[in-house]
């Protein structure tokens, strides 16, 4: 990741914490660097799937790309090759950051792990849970398996477009 760990203080507006402490107290500087680096680099040759889109709004058209295997590393940039080169130095801030506060970090999904699902779950839950659901499924006039898909992809942070494209 880096070789020495660089911190302009001089650019920290202190009243930003509500405290007494130094920003110093707040920022933690791992006290083996050299470890940290090797476990770094361990990680940061594992190839992770990454999810790309293109996406338009107000403030324009860029792509947004993230590692869905490392919770929260996402990024965007204004081209394809700009989002990919920030998808790379979120994923080795994200794994340097798990080392450092020693958090767990996931392996990489592969493509026989999501083959290997069959795409079929057999759920039970209760009536009054399976009431409202097909209630749901009507306001919304969708069927209950469309309205499900819809609830735990959403819950689960997903496109739906995303899901859509890949779904058989």
């Amino acid at each position: 990741m880096c070789k020495e760990l660089k911190i302009n203080l001089e650019k920290i507006d202190k009243n930003l914490f509500d405290s007494k402490k130094s920003p110093d107290e707040f920022i933690k500087i791992p006290e083996n660097p050299e470890e940290i680096e090797q476990q770094c680099k361990q990680y940061e040759l594992l190839e992770y799937p990454l999810k790309m889109e293109r996406t338009t709004d107000n403030h324009g058209t860029y792509w947004i790309a993230e590692h869905p295997d490392l919770p929260g590393c996402i990024t965007y940039g204004s081209t394809r090759e700009e989002a990919l080169l920030n998808l790379d130095d979120a994923k080795k801030g994200w794994i340097y950051t798990a080392i450092i506060e020693n958090l767990p970090i996931p392996k990489p999904n592969t493509k026989s792990d999501i083959e290997d699902c069959s795409g079929r779950i057999l759920l039970r839950v209760p009536k009054e849970l399976h009431h409202k659901l097909l209630q749901k499924a009507k306001e919304d006039d969708t069927s209950l398996n469309q309205e499900l898909l819809f609830l735990i992809s959403s819950a689960l942070g997903l496109s739906i477009r995303h899901l859509n494209k890949n779904f058989r």
